[in-house]
């Protein structure tokens, strides 16, 4: 955790940030310990003395949207100060300084989205206590004795909920417990919360639920818009994603026709050569393609050798207590200057039906040269502010076009992975529509679900991801828009260059401050100066 600042103004815009991310950390030690809330930012948090969940009751927020204000009229004072204008670094910490507290202050003050998502108070429960059990049972113990309190806690603030929410809410619950059941722990010890589990599910049976979970047309746009960082509204990227359908669906045709001429697409993926059956699993079939993917980005000058060692991927099932909102693959790690490693969460359980084909540019998405080296980068900058800030469209629309920018270096090649990779681009394109198209009324769940099967997704796995996009409006389309975005600056920036690692060094020293920034600095134009992308 970065040491709090002394008494007194800050003398520097790294200064204000470490009092911000203390401060953050403080209330919301969970959230801001983990990436799988992305609109915090990220801290390591103090594990010295008694442990506290996060508090997001009323009284504290309030004061915290008190303190945000100060936090933003003191960047506002620092725009203006003389020496700003001639420092773009300074001016862009202020930019994404500004974003990350707008955000959260929005998020928390006017989506409100810990009065409506019994999931997200279950989610920071769950991540709470398999970070404790991490360090020890010992330390799972002490936390699993105050989790009642952080459970009344979301009884209050869950009063009126989308019915949606709740039955999502009622289906995590049982795979928390069932993890909990799992870990066979001393009764006296996981008493307390299977007890406070109970009295959530209790509450949300009575509580009074709302038909309809989609946000106000203005909210919409301006969690797409800023806080997801689109930098455009809901009829742009409509258009967008329209066009990467087209755009994919052609390459689909043309690279589908070389691999089995005269039959559509979609029968193609039927007669593709299935990958060979891992020997020790899923698990060794993943780790392998890590390994592969590690020494191939080495040798391209992607990534230092010395960090395959020094900053390993490890390899785990999905946790069962996140099923029910997370997909079947994900990676994670954890806050920390030098980073450490990370976690690359996979679908261990084996079936030949069911080894996906395309489970190499999963992988690179994933690890190299995706999220994990991205994290790995970002928690190595020597800025210390931009080590804790992550933006959802950076964030994904790097590790997509990471996939691709792994043909540009040789990785891949042939139609069978020109194919593969048009119809994950296709994927996302569809998940994005059928995201934007609940989020605005336009579909229900199960019509969004069925504009999926339409393309060829089984009707149980369309239903259960479509079901859990209305959790995170917006999210589906960083993938797309994300990977377009960075396709338009890398082509750009291609006219003057040729070495795609000298791209990966750009991107990698600056952290994530935002793609139009990013676009800015590649192609040397003026550092932007506004907080909003």
């Amino acid at each position: 955790m970065t040491p709090a600042r002394p008494d007194g103004p800050p003398a520097s815009i790294e200064a204000l940030a470490a009092e911000i991310f203390n401060a953050l950390a403080r209330q919301f030690p969970v959230c801001m310990a983990s990436d799988e809330f992305h609109y915090f930012p990220q801290a390591e948090t103090c594990r010295h003395g008694p442990f506290q969940w996060d508090d997001f009751s009323p009284g504290a927020l309030a004061r915290l949207d008190k303190q945000i204000s100060g936090w933003e009229d003191t960047l506002g004072n620092r725009t203006d100060r003389s020496d700003v204008p001639g420092d773009p670094d300074s001016m862009i910490d202020i930019a994404v300084l500004r974003r990350v507290l707008r955000t959260l202050r929005e998020q928390l003050g006017e989506v409100r989205f810990q009065e409506t998502q019994p999931t997200f108070h279950l989610s920071v429960a769950a991540i709470g206590m398999a970070e404790a059990l991490a360090v020890g049972h010992h330390a799972l113990e002490a936390r699993l004795q105050v989790l009642p309190d952080f459970m009344a806690q979301a009884r209050r603030n869950l009063k009126l909920i989308p019915a949606h929410f709740r039955d999502l809410g009622l289906e995590m619950l049982e795979s928390v417990r069932a993890w909990l059941v799992s870990l066979a722990l001393e009764d006296r010890y996981v008493r307390p919360a299977f007890d406070a589990l109970d009295d959530l599910h209790g509450h949300l049976r009575k509580i009074p639920v709302t038909v309809d979970f989609i946000l106000p047309p203005a909210q919409l746009d301006r969690i797409v818009r800023h806080h997801i960082g689109c930098g455009m509204g809901v009829r742009e990227i409509r258009c967008e994603l329209e066009q990467e359908r087209a755009e994919m669906s052609a390459v689909l045709a043309e690279e589908g026709g070389r691999i089995l001429p005269g039959h559509p697409w979609q029968a193609v993926m039927s007669h593709l050569p299935p990958p060979a059956p891992p020997e020790g699993g899923m698990s060794a079939l993943y780790r392998s393609a890590i390994d592969d993917l590690g020494r191939h980005c080495a040798a391209k000058g992607l990534i230092d050798a010395s960090l395959l060692e020094a900053c390993p991927v490890r390899v785990a099932p999905v946790p069962p207590y996140l099923a029910t909102i997370r997909s079947a693959a994900a990676y994670s790690m954890p806050p920390g200057h030098p980073p450490r490693g990370g976690t690359f969460y996979v679908d261990d359980r084996y079936h030949p039906d069911h080894l996906p084909h395309d489970f190499r540019l999963l992988t690179a998405h994933e690890t190299y040269a995706g999220h994990h080296l991205l994290d790995t980068s970002r928690w190595g900058l020597p800025r210390p502010l931009r080590r804790h800030i992550e933006f959802p469209l950076f964030y994904e629309g790097w590790a997509c076009f990471s996939e691709k920018l792994l043909f540009h270096t040789g990785f891949f090649t042939g139609p069978i992975d020109r194919f593969l990779l048009a119809k994950r681009r296709f994927w996302r394109a569809m998940r994005g529509l059928a995201d934007l198209e609940i989020q605005t009324g336009r579909k229900t769940i199960p019509e969004a679900a069925e504009l999926l099967t339409t393309a060829g997704m089984g009707r149980r796995q369309a239903l259960a991801m479509v079901r859990r996009y209305a959790l995170k409006p917006g999210y589906q389309l960083c993938y797309t828009i994300g990977m377009r975005w960075f396709e338009r600056i890398y082509e750009s920036w291609r006219k003057e260059h040729t070495h795609p690692a000298d791209f990966t060094r750009i991107v990698f020293a600056t952290g994530e401050i935002g793609l139009a920034n990013l676009e800015k600095m590649v192609c040397r134009k003026e550092v932007c100066r506004t907080d909003r992308t």
